[in-house]
């Protein structure tokens, strides 16, 4: 018979992978069952009677908290792709919509793909569409584990022989302004505006924030930074106050209205100008067929220009 290994032994189950996957998505076992001390015992238990059966370490524990070590990674990406298809399977018999994952950090979700929803499930088919909001990292780690179908990443991001990608565009960062703090049709320059004007932005340690810093030693500037939020859309809000500038990724031009609001661009930041890829795994894409070929397709309909 064949796959007679797999069954001739005690301790393969749907169960016990199904606990594994849920175990790898949550980052941990307490994590997988918060607050639910019988069901992370349960869990740990499913995961030891794996390793006997496999024969090696699937889990290992730093301090209070017990993660997969890389063999069970490894083990849950085979288990996630083959429980999948089989749920796939189940879905078409049905004929029920497919489900098509897609990471991308918060800019990205609000002012690229939440606008073209109508055109990105165009180029789906009408399959049920979940946007995870998620910085750079972790839409790597989660197209390596075949977690998520697509991510938006960072051009650097993008490595040969692990994922595949299509180009989206460029942006940069400019400052926007409202015109009843700084009339539109004034003459200014960069240096005036980025120290006159009550300033708001991303904050939170970020690679932009720490370089717009540097800029201002450097440059000897004094900047009259108001306003640090967590995310570029958050800051983006307090344009309708009209009270303070703020600088954004040039994404932003995709969803504010110019109304009220004028845009200077950064030239000084142009060594944080960016490539976007729409980014894929291809054994991910291998192991849905309504995903194939569609990735091209979805490419177009996000590609920008500044």
């Amino acid at each position: 018979m064949k796959f007679n290994r797999l069954f001739t032994e005690k301790g393969l189950s749907m169960e016990r992978l199904v606990a594994l996957v849920e175990v790898d998505d949550a980052g941990g076992i307490a994590n997988a069952a918060p607050d639910d001390n019988s069901r992370q015992s349960l869990i740990s238990r499913q995961i030891s009677q794996l390793e006997k059966f496999f024969d090696i370490e699937l889990k290992n524990k730093t301090g209070k908290t017990v993660r997969l070590t890389p063999a069970g990674k490894q083990l849950a990406r085979l288990a996630r792709d083959h429980l999948q298809s089989l749920e796939e399977f189940q879905r078409t018999c049905r004929k029920q919509p497919m489900d098509v994952l897609i990471g991308a950090g918060d800019s990205l979700l609000q002012w690229l793909l939440l606008p073209r929803i109508s055109k990105v499930r165009e180029v789906l088919k009408g399959s049920v569409v979940e946007f995870r909001d998620l910085q750079n990292a972790a839409i790597c780690d989660a197209l390596q584990d075949h977690v998520i179908d697509f991510g938006l990443l960072r051009s650097d991001l993008v490595t040969p022989g692990s994922l595949t990608g299509k180009p989206l565009g460029k942006f940069g960062y400019s400052l926007f302004i409202p015109d009843k703090l700084f009339p539109r049709d004034r003459k200014t320059t960069e240096a005036e505006l980025i120290q006159l004007l009550p300033v708001a932005t991303q904050g939170g340690n970020t690679l932009f924030q720490r370089r717009l810093e540097e800029l201002a030693v450097t440059r000897k500037w004094k900047l009259n930074v108001n306003l640090l939020c967590e995310s570029f859309p958050q800051a983006a809000q307090v344009l309708a106050s009209g009270q303070m500038a703020v600088i954004l990724p040039d994404l932003a031009r995709l969803g504010i209205s110019f109304d009220s609001v004028w845009v200077y661009p950064l030239k000084s930041l142009d060594e944080l100008r960016r490539e976007m890829f729409l980014a894929w795994h291809p054994h991910r894409l291998e192991t849905r067929p309504h995903l194939a070929g569609v990735q091209n397709k979805l490419a177009e309909v996000l590609k920008f220009v500044f």
